[in-house]
C-alpha cells in the first residue's frame, strides 16, 4: 500500500493495469503495450503491492480479475483519461467552453469591431465579452489578466505586447443636413475641403485619443479651433451637431454610421488629419490562449483588412 506520497506511484503501472484487465492476458496486454512479457510481468508484480490486491488470477489458459480489480477499472480508466486530457494541446471549442472575455475600448471601438461579430457571438451563448473603458493601466491590466483584449487606435511599442492591425482609418466630418459648409466647393465636387474651412466653424471634439492627434496636427500648423464642447463618447457626439452649426470630426466608420443612422452629411477631412491604424493588443502570458485566439480570429475575418498583419 502508499500513503499520501504520490512520488512513489509510476503512472504507467496505471496504464499496464488497463491493458491487463481488457486482455485478460500478460501475453496480449504485452502485445497491445509494444513491450515485453517479462516487463508486463515485473509490472503486475509492482501492481498488486501497490495494491495490496493479487487483481489478476490465472484460471486455465486466462486471468481473472479479483473483486478489487474490477472496483478499480473504472476509475483507473477514467484517472488515464483526466492524464491524458492534461496533456492534450490546448483548444477552445465555443459550442461546449465557457469564456468570459475581459476587453478594454471606447464605443468606437465597440461600434467598429465588436458590432460585426455580434451575429456569430449570438450564436454561441457560452462566450460573452465585458467591455472596459480605455485606461492608463490597461497595459498593466494585461500583465495581470484583468483584461484579455485592448482595442485602440495607437501602436502598442511594449516588447511584453502582442498585436494584430485590423485597419486602416481615415477621418471624417459630421454636420447637419444643410450646414452652411456643405457648399464649400471642395464637398460638392467631392474632395475634402480646406482646414481653414473647417476651422471656421465650432468643433465638438472627443477627449480620448483622436483628439489629441488632431490638437497636435493644428498645433503643427499653427492653427486653433474653437472648441464648443469636449465629449468622451462617441455615440452622443452626433447627436449635438444635428441641431448646431458645430462640426465633429470622427473616424470614417463610426462616422458613415451615424450619416445613415441620423441624416447626417458626411464629408472626408482635411488630408492633413492624416490615417491611423486600429489594434488588437493582448499580452505575452495569453499568447498560447487558444479561445483568446478564436476571438482574435473571428474579430479579424469580420473588419479586418485582407493584408493586416
Amino acid at each position: 500500500m502508499f500513503d499520501d506520497d504520490l512520488s512513489q506511484i509510476d503512472l504507467n503501472l496505471l496504464v499496464v493495469f488497463a491493458a491487463l484487465i481488457e486482455t485478460a492476458s500478460v501475453t496480449r496486454a504485452a502485445e497491445r503495450l509494444r513491450s515485453s512479457q517479462p516487463a508486463v510481468s515485473r509490472s503486475l508484480a509492482r501492481l498488486r503491492v501497490l495494491f495490496d490486491d493479487p487483481l489478476l488470477i490465472k484460471s486455465g489458459k486466462t486471468m481473472v480479475p479479483t473483486p478489487r480489480a474490477l472496483a478499480l477499472k473504472g476509475p483507473v480508466a477514467a484517472a488515464l483519461g483526466d492524464i491524458r486530457r492534461l496533456f492534450k494541446p490546448a483548444g477552445f471549442d465555443p459550442v461546449t467552453d465557457r469564456r468570459r472575455f475581459r476587453v478594454s475600448s471606447t464605443d468606437y471601438g465597440v461600434l467598429s469591431v465588436l458590432a460585426p461579430v455580434m451575429a456569430e457571438l449570438t450564436r454561441t451563448p457560452n462566450v460573452e465579452i465585458a467591455v472596459d473603458p480605455l485606461g492608463a493601466d490597461d497595459h498593466q491590466k494585461l500583465a495581470s489578466g484583468v483584461l484579455d483584449l485592448i482595442i485602440i487606435g495607437r501602436t502598442p511599442e511594449r516588447p511584453e505586447l502582442y498585436r494584430r492591425r485590423l485597419f486602416t482609418e481615415r477621418r471624417a466630418c459630421l454636420v447637419r443636413a444643410g450646414h452652411p459648409i456643405t457648399a464649400d466647393p471642395d464637398i460638392t465636387a467631392g474632395r475634402p475641403p480646406s482646414i481653414d474651412a473647417c476651422l471656421a466653424w465650432p468643433h465638438v471634439a472627443m477627449t480620448v485619443w483622436t483628439n489629441g492627434h488632431i490638437a497636435r496636427q493644428l498645433r503643427t500648423l499653427g492653427k486653433s479651433r474653437q472648441v464648443a464642447i469636449q465629449l468622451p463618447y462617441f455615440s452622443v457626439a452626433p447627436l449635438l451637431v444635428e441641431t448646431s452649426d458645430a462640426l465633429l470630426i470622427l473616424p470614417h466608420r463610426a462616422a458613415k454610421r451615424f450619416a445613415e443612422a441620423r441624416g447626417l452629411v458626411m464629408f472626408d477631412a482635411p488630408d492633413v488629419f492624416g490615417t491611423f491604424d486600429y489594434w488588437l493588443v493582448w499580452h505575452e502570458r495569453a499568447r498560447r490562449d487558444p479561445a483568446l485566439h478564436w476571438l482574435i480570429e473571428r474579430i479579424a475575418a469580420a473588419v479586418g483588412d485582407p493584408d493586416a498583419t
